[in-house]
């Protein structure tokens, strides 16, 4: 963990009693007797060895630099390196120089988009047991790299960096576990984290971070904990973030944490990837953790922004991986890469070019992307064979109605209610009892989609949908006031400028 800096009047007294003993020269007059030493030829008050060495402010345990939270919203690494500039320094691999832009930026898009490969990757060698030790690595490189960088400048590939460092500090974490065990440095050749391992065989996981989502979703844990489990230690959300996408209060995501960690330390469970044959009864886990962690990047829990593509393409990639693996793929996983495509082809016009997030209807879907739908549609044809059923082809399929519509208007919104009047049969959440709400007010009036909203206090969608059927009855003032509340309950910057702006129409209209 980054260690925080301390109490104010702690740090400050430690500063004070320093400031104290440093001066900016030598001590002035004679010394006693006891406090002198013999000096060497060239010493002296003002030849000292080291003359600056004691001169001006050190650093402190409150000065130390402190990681930025890992999905902090902070712009994506190909934009922060495009912003800096390549520059090529003495040793030849430095990309930028210290006096360039924030690197916490940097630091910060680097934890949100390759902390989980390298902490994957690391766990592929050292064992997916060593989870934490993999874990603690990758944070010591993060931190080192916001330490050093600032003044020796960023490497030519920073994630490469960071996993040398990581790699270096696991073989230092794990010397130190083994209490002088030696440990042969090939274990964990110098392989960059960004290139996917080779199974050894057909059916193995060929993927660090799908070999580790299966290792996590232990069985013995049950599915709720697997997922939860997976979301934290894997995907690499935070506590609220999964307390989001699962409805819950953090601190009930933070107890089921830690009571996952003791279950399987007093069972004496090791976290293993399972063998092919045992991969199919955590599939569905596995599954619904790629889903809620798409849903996160696709729709952030809080922050400036309303999207983070970086959590977005890996998920797709995942489920992509998952659905071509000879041990997991079948109609479930196609179905469920179709949704995450099919979805993802409208990342580029959530948010408008003023920031403010855009509804479906408003969105110029000549900017959707293509090949993504096409990509989403060959895994739904896929999905079709045989006789399953699941929550993944009913959402799949109504992605796709969206995405061959040629507007909001000419959209099946009484398919797409059918569609989700089956799901809530299988998935009785508020947010498709909501979405098929909406489903309903476009197909057969905003009475009937008023009607079929379900009764959640909180959720600012559900008041900013209340609000829209409101307005469309005439209802203004009633409409203002839920609008108003939705203003409130916003999550994210960019929903709430909208909120704002449909607040706004709403109270100047005629």
């Amino acid at each position: 963990m980054v260690r925080r800096p301390a109490p104010e009047g702690q740090d400050g007294r430690r500063r004070e009693a320093d400031s104290e003993r440093r001066t900016s020269h030598p001590r002035q007059g004679r010394q006693a007797d006891g406090e002198r030493r013999s000096l060497c030829r060239g010493q002296g008050r003002d030849r000292r060895l080291f003359r600056d060495r004691g001169q001006g402010r050190r650093r402190g345990r409150g000065d130390r630099a402190r990681l930025p939270a890992r999905h902090q919203v902070a712009g994506q690494l190909d934009r922060a390196a495009a912003d800096r500039g390549p520059q090529q320094g003495a040793s030849g691999e430095l990309s930028q120089p210290p006096s360039s832009p924030p690197i916490d930026r940097l630091v910060d898009s680097l934890a949100r988009d390759s902390a989980s490969r390298l902490v994957a990757a690391l766990a592929r060698r050292l064992g997916a047991g060593r989870i934490a030790v993999a874990e603690d690595a990758v944070q010591h490189a993060l931190m080192q790299a916001l330490a050093s960088w600032p003044f020796k400048g960023v490497p030519a590939r920073p994630a490469a960096w960071l996993a040398v460092v990581a790699r270096n500090r696991a073989l230092d974490l794990l010397r130190h576990e083994a209490r002088g065990l030696a440990l042969a440095e090939d274990l964990l050749p110098l392989a960059a984290a960004t290139t996917e391992s080779e199974g050894r065989f057909d059916r193995e996981l060929n993927d660090d971070e799908l070999a580790l989502l299966f290792a996590v979703c232990h069985p013995a844990l049950s599915p709720e904990t697997r997922v939860t489990f997976a979301l934290k230690t894997v995907c690499g959300l935070t506590v609220p973030q999964i307390a989001s996408g699962l409805l819950a209060e953090p601190t009930a995501i933070a107890q089921r944490l830690v009571r996952a960690r003791r279950q399987l330390e007093a069972a004496g469970i090791a976290i293993e990837t399972p063998p092919p044959e045992a991969l199919a009864a955590r599939a569905e886990s596995v599954r619904t953790a790629l889903y809620l962690m798409f849903n996160e990047g696709y729709s952030a829990s809080s922050g400036e922004t309303l999207v983070q593509p970086a959590l977005c393409v890996e998920a797709v990639r995942l489920a992509r991986a998952l659905a071509q693996h000879p041990m997991t793929r079948g109609p479930a996983s196609d179905a469920l890469a179709a949704l995450l495509a099919l979805t993802a082809a409208r990342l580029p016009t959530r948010v408008g070019p003023d920031g403010v997030a855009q509804l479906l209807a408003d969105q110029p879907r000549e900017q959707w992307d293509r090949g993504l739908i096409g990509l989403g549609l060959g895994h739904l044809d896929r999905s079709a064979c045989g006789e399953e059923l699941s929550v993944w082809h009913l959402r799949a399929e109504i992605a796709s109605l969206h995405a061959l519509a040629a507007s909001a208007e000419t959209t099946d919104w009484r398919r797409i209610a059918e569609l989700y009047d089956h799901l809530l049969a299988l998935d009785a959440s508020p947010v498709v009892a909501l979405a098929r709400a909406v489903a309903i007010g476009r197909a057969d009036g905003a009475a009937a989609g008023l009607a079929a909203l379900p009764a959640i206090e909180g959720n600012p969608y559900v008041e900013a949908a209340r609000g829209v059927f409101l307005a469309e009855l005439g209802e203004r003032d009633q409409a203002c006031r839920h609008f108003s509340r939705a203003l409130e309950l916003a999550r994210t910057t960019p929903e709430r400028a909208l909120m704002a702006r449909q607040l706004a129409a709403l109270s100047s209209g005629p």
